[in-house]
């Protein structure tokens, strides 16, 4: 499989931008025609759980994110890329029907929500999903074809979904303090402000055609996989190899990178380098200008918050777990009494 333009479409676009923005300064430009309409993404019907539909642009915008990210691992896609795309999509239209199934649950009861706990919610997966950036949010919704109020209406089912589920393990027996301090220390890190994290790394950059265009995407590629595999080999060491082959701006200084916080990185890149243990190679990753092997040097998380400010999460992660068995069942009765028919 060879790459294509759409590899490099969004520096191709940049210059393309650039270059007329200086020839219309330059010179009057002529009439052109007028340009295609931009393709409509079409908002199908992915399944209906009891006649409620789940649309195609809700799988969309829960797979992109999993796609920005298995596109930079592998390069050149094929089974991997392939199976993990599956697993993703099967995953993801799981979740969204059992979502369905329980609100069917929750209008019988009449469950509300204020706005002001969706607009929290909203918030918080922003800073955990997106680095803190509302405009990768906005913008992975343009590409998924979904509108923000649909998003919105989405968040607000699975909301509704997650206090259902609360009021099935609220019955249980309330957790000890000594089984909410247990749950604190193993899983503190998961409260943190992960756009406060701060990286360093050693970084080879190979750009998705050479500078003198002698060479193509997929002999650059294939430079990038031969650099890697010196690396691994021992045959060379990391400075020595991004001296020799890398176009980037810390090339001379041997790869190596100032500390860089993770709300200043792609997501797609910060979630893989930030989930390297110090010393890890990964690459070459694919990004729209060329190829990028990494080693991570060391990492410096944001401090937990203290338990008191998040002992109510961490008192429903502990009741979530004592009752996960009692839920599961309780899900699958409702699937099975359920008509679920699935398009896509």
């Amino acid at each position: 499989m060879k790459f294509t333009s759409r590899y490099i479409q969004g520096s191709l676009v940049a210059m393309t931008l650039t270059l007329g923005a200086a020839a219309q300064e330059a010179a009057p430009a002529p009439a052109q025609p007028a340009p295609p309409k931009e393709k409509q993404i079409v908002n199908r019907i992915a399944a209906m759980v009891n006649g409620r539909p789940i649309t195609s642009s809700e799988v969309r915008s829960r797979l992109t994110p999993y796609i920005r990210e298995l596109l930079m691992l592998y390069p050149k896609q094929g089974p991997r890329f392939n199976a993990e795309l599956v697993k993703a999509k099967k995953a993801v239209m799981e979740d969204l029907i059992e979502r369905e199934l329980v609100l069917s649950e929750c209008e019988t009861r009449g469950m509300m929500l204020p706005d002001a706990a969706i607009d929290e919610e909203i918030n918080r997966r922003v800073l955990y999903q997106f680095n803190g950036r509302r405009d990768l949010l906005l913008e992975t919704l343009r590409q998924s074809g979904m509108a923000y109020s649909d998003y919105r209406e989405s968040v607000r089912k699975e909301y509704l979904v997650a206090a259902m589920r609360n009021t099935r393990y609220d019955r249980g027996i309330p957790p000890t303090p000594d089984e909410i301090n247990e749950e604190y220390r193993a899983t503190k890190s998961d409260y943190r402000d992960i756009t406060q994290d701060v990286i360093t790394y050693d970084k080879i950059f190979i750009p998705a055609v050479s500078y003198d265009q002698s060479k193509s995407p997929d002999e650059q590629y294939a430079l990038a996989q031969e650099v890697r595999r010196q690396l691994d080999a021992g045959e060379i060491s990391f400075a020595e190899a991004a001296r020799k082959y890398s176009a980037d701006a810390h090339a001379e200084d041997g790869g190596e990178w100032p500390a860089i916080k993770r709300a200043d990185l792609a997501v797609e890149f910060a979630n893989i380098v930030f989930s390297l243990d110090n010393g890890k190679l990964t690459g070459p990753l694919l990004d729209p200008a060329g190829f990028t092997i990494v080693r991570v040097k060391s990492k410096k998380l944001a401090p937990a918050p203290p338990l008191s400010k998040v002992k109510e999460a961490v008192d429903d992660a502990v009741r979530r777990k004592q009752s996960e068995r009692r839920y599961r069942a309780w899900v699958e009765r409702l699937r099975e009494k359920a008509v679920v028919r699935t398009f896509i």
